[in-house]
């Protein structure tokens, strides 16, 4: 009887597990599907975004102080409109700085918009969002998840980064409002971006960009095919004119611009991203630069802000240094700079990264650049920060601990996600 019981109560102590294993396997496949059909489902109905050079002066800004110097004083001398859009905002002591000053300008009478992903700043206090809104800012959050497709969602994030001041003076790149972009996070210590101050023509594209996403965050993200076309340049435009042209995307197009752009090269491509995931043909297209010559170097951040970012990269440093390829980990903090540079005279720059998640994923914006002058500044900046970093070998990384190369094991199995 005694062994019988034994028997029986182990039979049981399974029964639980076994359940939870399956419920397990049904969640995640349900998961799939809804990533799957949703991923499908917006590819197929993208937005269409149409934008022309336009003239524009800007400039390249490097560090976070500079950053909030240059953003917080055309904020103060805004006279009629301010709209601004991140990705991230914290309750630290300088984004309080910043909700200040918005909420001191909304007081005195200028319109002031702020439009938050959801996600992103989901760690916003409730109490300061009230304090904004009793204050005349207006706030809204940007593609809250739903229905369906809710996981796809979960993870469709609104990237762009977009400050437009009175529709003269915009700011794109990668910085966010958080003390980390300011060097105070003592696991990634100082802050490497690079961001843009824009005048000109192009401020307006900009402006379109804004309230395309503003409406959009008003009704709450619906499905729709838009048709979303910027401003004509009244410039008669020459080789001395300095132009801006913007790339949107959300749905996958931009995989198109980066394979063409690398496929155009013909002497030397330089990345510098925080994350290099790249899909297959991006990565192809990498490859088949090295095979036919061009010099390929990419650059990433020795440090890691997010799990599994990190080793998810090693497959492809592999095989692209096999290949001829460099590259680069910066050493002197963290590097989160988003930046292509191709035979000198192209640059593109902006919100997204080297990888899945901001080609198939979030919603983007980024520039590009043909003004010889500004690519010579942006290129010499690249290869400041290369002085600031190790290059890495095949060596290096056979002998990384088996905890990373488990870890790049995991990351191979969510690298949409990343």
């Amino acid at each position: 009887m005694g062994k019988v019981t034994v028997i029986e109560a182990r039979k049981e102590g399974r029964i639980p597990l076994v359940l939870t294993l399956i419920i397990l396997l049904v969640v995640i496949g349900l998961l799939f599907i809804d990533f799957y059909f949703g991923q499908r489902f917006y590819q197929k109905h993208p937005p269409i975004f149409h934008f022309d050079k336009q003239e524009a002066n800007f400039d390249l800004i490097t560090t976070g102080e500079s950053f909030y110097t240059s953003l917080f004083k055309d904020i103060k001398n805004a006279t009629k409109q301010v709209d601004i859009s991140f990705f991230i905002v914290r309750n630290d002591d300088i984004s309080k700085q910043f909700y200040e000053l918005l909420i001191m300008r909304a007081k005195e009478g200028i319109t002031v918009r702020l439009m938050l992903d959801k996600m992103g700043s989901n760690s916003l206090k409730k109490e300061i969002i009230s304090e904004l809104k009793a204050s005349g800012v207006q706030v809204v959050f940007s593609d809250k998840p739903s229905f369906p497709y809710f996981f796809y969602r979960l993870n469709r994030r609104n990237h762009r980064k977009i400050s437009v001041i009175d529709n003269e003076i915009a700011y794109t790149g990668g910085f966010n409002v958080g003390k980390e972009y300011l060097g105070k996070d003592p696991k990634l210590g100082p802050w490497r971006d690079y961001h843009l101050r824009a005048t000109g023509e192009v401020v307006a594209n900009f402006q379109v960009v804004f309230n395309y996403d503003w409406e959009a965050a008003i009704k709450g993200n619906p499905v729709s095919v838009d048709y979303v076309k910027g401003e004509a340049s009244g410039k008669q435009e020459d080789r001395q004119t300095k132009t801006l042209k913007l790339v949107v995307s959300e749905a996958g197009q931009l995989e198109d611009k980066f394979v063409s752009w690398i496929n155009d090269a013909k002497s030397e491509i330089l990345i510098g991203t925080p994350y290099f995931i790249p899909s297959k043909e991006m990565f192809d297209a990498l490859m088949a630069a090295l095979h036919r010559g061009v010099e390929v170097n990419v650059l990433v951040p020795a440090k890691k802000d997010h799990p599994l970012v990190k080793p998810a990269g090693f497959p492809f440093y592999r095989q692209l240094m096999q290949a001829g390829g460099k590259v680069y980990m910066f050493t002197n903090g963290f590097y989160h700079a988003k930046v292509i540079i191709i035979d000198e005279s192209f640059c593109d720059i902006g919100t997204a990264n080297f990888d899945m998640r901001s080609v198939f994923l979030n919603k983007e914006i980024n520039v590009i650049m043909d003004s010889e002058t500004d690519i010579k500044e942006i290129r010499s900046a690249y290869f400041k920060d290369v002085k600031s970093s190790q290059q890495i070998t095949v060596q290096w990384l056979n002998q990384q601990p088996i905890t990373i190369k488990i870890e790049g094991m995991l990351a191979r199995l969510v690298r949409p996600l990343l």
